[in-house]
């Protein structure tokens, strides 16, 4: 197997070399724009309406090209399916293009890592290298248009003509993201999903992985290749750095150019330019940057497919040895390391240290942590890392979200009101919350059915995470460890890792909850009826008349459970529909939002 994978790359490296002396014996044809590189999935896996898609994309594109001659794009082509090869090499003539995909048959497997091999050497050839425009260095970028299911690319003829569907395996959905980051270091890969049911977490890991790549939809086809259109006027802005100011932006559009009018998908193009000025770089500043960060681990970078995405909220897993670093609450996966199999979590008390999940050099099969599906708690903060959000009331970055009321995780909040967020489609980008009164975000609640859904999407579409194993080895690990039964994990309680943060109130009686908080899930109420008794501790809550009432004995020792740990915790103990926050001493009925006291009785004694 691993034979067949090397002489398979080397097959499809040699073929790429050749085609790329192919494509700079016809230079004479090429265009003196930007290069594309279009990937275009004409395999059965996509049927007859996703083929539709494809070509009603693809053509979009072209037709809008031709409206800006002055840009003059080069178009090559790639197909992969019942043939994998180059069908154009770079052209200007996007008729003749759109026609030559008449000739094209569909169906056939789909090894669409064969087809990113293809490009390889066409896209570092020393005649396409960056075009620039302006001071934006536009480099050499892949199209892809696909479902996202690859399959076996080692027959490597050239032709699979096969016309039964072939499901992908994890093999090769692997070798097509090591191979597609791999290009994705230099050059942006935009993703355009078709068919029944596309790979989005491939896709979105793929474009996400890329130098300024991203998700798009068919509908935004057409709006998409006016990209290069829309650098083209931002190059003529005096913005020598990432400029995130859409007001300063938009006056200097105006001065610049009083009498033209932008669409509002414009404005949105050039303003996202602006913001991202630092991919437009020379390759040779790109490498040095690459260089000089080597000795430094960065946050916020997601390195590998199989390892939990930024922002998967995450808690103690069955091999966790770390004492309560995690306070034992939840934590956010804010970054990959470059060794393989570790994670780096900031945890919901502010501390970060880095995780196994899988396999590292040094070992195997190895999970501190595990995916959960348990939200971000705020006490005292308007925002934190783990919160769920959406576009707010200042929101002015057009679909950089990936549309009006997608979620997306916060990774970072700085001090200066800046939050960092990691939208569904996997782009990443800074936005303001709370300075000078500008909201760019609003906090959703995380236990709308819509965050919900979310949160259990997030752990059910994980790619690669072997959570069930894992969770069910956790649980039975875990009860050995709240038994004490576990020499390994036989701990005492620390105190908490404090962390010296900015706090910013939140308004009165507005307070989320955590669906999970127990480790091993219980009944809310394990009796017949309530059963009261004498209790050291004793949690009490008023009801409507001021009376005090206890809590069961069962909920009460396991709301002094969570208590012992940390009184001073945002920890939150389900009852049916009523949520208990001793943070804030509050009682909060889920379903009325009605907020009720509790307090501690030390020496309670029942009735």
């Amino acid at each position: 197997m691993a034979q067949d994978l090397i002489h398979a790359e080397q097959y499809w490296k040699t073929q790429a070399a050749i085609e790329a002396e192919k494509n700079f014996g016809q230079i004479y044809q090429h265009g003196r724009g930007p290069c594309n590189i279009f990937i275009l999935d004409t395999s059965l896996s996509l049927g007859e309406e996703g083929f539709g898609q494809l070509k009603g994309a693809f053509f979009a594109i072209l037709d809008e090209y031709a409206k800006h001659p002055e840009i003059d794009e080069n178009v090559a082509v790639i197909i992969c399916g019942r043939h994998t090869k180059f069908h154009r090499y770079y052209s200007n003539q996007y008729e003749d293009i759109k026609h030559s995909l008449d000739n094209v048959e569909f169906g056939g497997s789909s090894p669409l890592t064969a087809a990113f091999l293809l490009s390889i050497e066409t896209l570092g050839c020393k005649a396409e290298q960056s075009h620039r425009i302006g001071d934006f260095h536009v480099h050499p970028r892949i199209i892809f248009i696909s479902d996202g299911k690859p399959t076996d690319f080692t027959d490597f003829t050239g032709s699979y003509t096969e016309d039964r569907p072939q499901c992908e395996t994890e093999r090769d959905v692997d070798h097509l993201l090591q191979v597609t980051r791999s290009i994705g270091k230099k050059n942006p890969i935009f993703c355009i999903p078709v068919g029944r049911n596309p790979n989005m977490t491939s896709l979105e890991f793929i474009s996400a992985q890329s130098r300024g790549g991203k998700i798009v939809c068919v509908s935004e086809a057409r709006q998409f290749a006016k990209y290069s259109h829309n650098i083209e006027t931002a190059s003529m802005l005096s913005f020598k750095y990432d400029n995130n100011d859409r007001e300063r932006i938009l006056t200097s559009l105006a001065c610049k150019f009083p009498e033209r009018v932008f669409t509002e998908m414009d404005l949105n193009d050039i303003i996202e330019i602006c913001s991202r000025k630092s991919l437009y770089l020379p390759v040779s500043e790109q490498e040095d940057e690459e260089e000089e960060d080597d000795d430094v681990e960065k946050l916020f970078v997601e390195r590998y497919p199989q390892l939990p995405r930024l922002g998967s909220r995450v808690k103690r897993g069955r091999d966790w040895i770390y004492d309560n670093r995690d306070n034992y609450g939840p934590g956010t996966v804010v970054g990959h390391l470059r060794e393989e199999g570790w994670v780096i979590v900031e945890w919901d008390t502010g501390f970060k240290f880095h995780y196994r999940f899988g396999s590292t050099q040094k070992f195997s099969n190895k999970y501190d942590i595990q995916l959960c599906n348990e939200p971000r708690i705020l006490g005292k903060e308007l925002i934190a890392t783990g919160c769920l959000v959406t576009r707010g009331k200042d929101w002015a970055w057009g679909n950089q979200d990936g549309g009006a009321g997608n979620i997306g995780t916060v990774l970072s909040v700085e001090g200066s009101g800046q939050v960092l967020v990691r939208w569904q489609h996997g782009l990443t980008n800074m936005y303001t919350f709370g300075t000078n009164g500008r909201f760019e975000l609003d906090v959703s609640d995380p236990f709308s059915p819509k965050a919900v859904k979310f949160l259990e999407d997030q752990m059910r579409n994980a790619p690669l995470d072997s959570v069930g194993e894992v969770q069910a080895d956790y649980n039975d690990g875990f009860k050995n460890i709240s038994d004490g039964t576990s020499a390994k994990r036989d701990m005492e309680f620390e105190k908490p890792v404090s962390v010296n943060r900015s706090i910013l109130h939140v308004t009165r009686g507005k307070y989320f909850k955590n669906n999970s908080v127990v480790e091993k899930p219980t009944s809310d109420i394990e009796t017949d009826g309530p059963s009261f008794s004498f209790a050291v501790n004793q949690w009490c809550w008023k009801d409507c008349e001021g009376n005090w009432n206890p809590y069961s004995r069962e909920v009460n020792e396991r709301i002094n459970k969570c208590y012992k740990r940390d009184p001073k915790s945002t920890v939150i103990v389900n009852i049916q529909d009523q949520s208990v926050v001793m943070a804030k001493n509050r009682q909060i009925n889920q379903t009325t939002r009605d907020i009720s006291e509790i307090k501690l009785v030390t020496n309670w004694s029942s009735p």
